[in-house]
């Protein structure tokens, strides 16, 4: 195995380790101390504290919460790092009831003196109608 593809290895194991995480510490382990973040509720902010906050206050809501990668493509280029990934998530909230989810992701990862760091997360919802999961390409 190339060095390119253990950093792939890495970085993508990094992204299913956040899909499984159920606290704000858990989902965060790996992101840079100014990471700038934007996610499906109409939030944004730049630092981890921000993000293990509404993590928290959200995973606290939840009776369980299942995310399936359904399509994920990554690219290494020396120090920078990206996964793009389609999840179905399937939460049950404490009251009972149930939410599907279909997100799109992109994870941009930085290689410092730790390791790989997450330095930027953008997540979102499709707008407008129906959307199968399936990522067209060339």
């Amino acid at each position: 195995m190339t060095t390119t593809e253990q950093d792939k290895e890495a970085i993508i194991a990094i992204v299913r380790e956040m899909a499984d995480s159920i606290t704000g510490a858990q989902s965060t382990r790996h992101w840079a101390s100014d990471v700038l973040w934007f996610d499906i509720p109409p939030f944004a902010s730049r630092g981890v504290a921000p993000a293990r906050k509404l993590f928290d206050d959200t995973f606290a809501k939840f009776e369980s919460c299942k995310v399936e990668i359904l399509e994920l493509d990554a690219k290494v280029n020396g120090d920078m790092g990206i996964v793009c990934t389609v999840q179905s998530t399937n939460i049950v909230l404490k009251n009972g009831s149930t939410r599907h989810v279909m997100a799109r992701q992109t994870d941009c990862f930085e290689r410092g003196e730790n390791g790989w760091e997450l330095i930027h997360q953008h997540a979102s919802v499709p707008a407008g109608g129906e959307w199968d999961g399936k990522i067209t390409t060339a």
